[in-house]
């Protein structure tokens, strides 16, 4: 599994990209780069980024532009909007267009990772489970910790919701309609490879080549149902916590 949260840097200024992207790599973060807002949209057609980085003021295509178009490929984006300048005309359209983080440089650093820690813990969990009662459950467990859950019924809805929005991690059932728990995770990981997976089952026996194979392609653990919802919402908190510390270990 592949801790490292993945972060796009966008900035027409060559120092300053190449400043922000020396510190963050040393900082734990895998990042890639791009000098300009046609690049960071092409890059979004390649693949998906935890959190992006990128100056509003560009030549070409500024920001809030760049912004547009990211949100149109992938609308879960988390996306941190930077300036040097007091443009509040294009301030005020990123806003008027979703934007909820814009920083003014210069940026401290220390303010910087903690924004895209925050930027990358705010991704919501994927419950996927043909059974509603399942997902309406722990729907409601998470949501009490303070996480976004967002459900999916099958296997093809959950892979739509994954190249919509960013999600951290998922549950998923084995037994599901169509494509099965163990197909499903494959395409969620294509989508996402840093996307952490648990499997659900109430059928131990019958599923244990699929839930094999699951652990193999990195799920971290299975759930055998009937379970206690409080499971979930316990893995959940000691995979962030465990996140947390790998992260900060890190950058130390």
């Amino acid at each position: 599994m592949n801790d490292k949260l993945t972060v796009l840097v966008v900035d027409d200024n060559e120092d300053l990209l190449e400043t922000f992207a020396m510190i963050l790599k040393r900082r734990g973060f895998s990042v890639q780069t791009a000098d300009n807002g046609v690049s960071a949209v092409d890059r979004f057609k390649e693949q998906n980024f935890d959190v992006t980085l990128m100056d509003i003021v560009m030549p070409e295509m500024n920001g809030v532009e760049a912004f547009k178009k990211i949100k149109e490929i992938q609308p879960g984006a988390s996306i941190i909007l930077m300036t040097a300048y007091s443009e509040e005309e294009l301030i005020q359209t990123a806003k008027d267009e979703g934007a909820s983080q814009i920083i003014h440089k210069p940026i401290r650093i220390d303010q910087l990772i903690e924004l895209i820690n925050e930027a990358a813990a705010s991704q919501p969990i994927l419950v996927v489970d043909d059974d509603a009662d399942i997902c309406e459950t722990l729907t409601k467990v998470l949501e009490l910790q303070g996480y976004e859950v967002l459900t999916a019924g099958s296997g093809e809805e959950a892979v739509i919701i994954s190249q919509e929005k960013a999600c951290q991690m998922a549950f998923i059932d084995v037994k599901l309609p169509n494509i099965d728990g163990l197909e499903t995770l494959l395409r969620l990981k294509e989508i996402n490879p840093d996307i952490l997976t648990i499997m659900m089952t109430g059928f131990r026996n019958e599923v244990k080549e699929a839930l094999d194979k699951a652990q193999a392609a990195s799920a971290i653990t299975c759930l055998y149902k009937p379970f206690d919802p409080t499971q979930a919402a316990d893995i959940v908190k000691k995979i962030g916590k465990k996140s947390h510390q790998t992260r900060r270990a890190d950058e130390g």
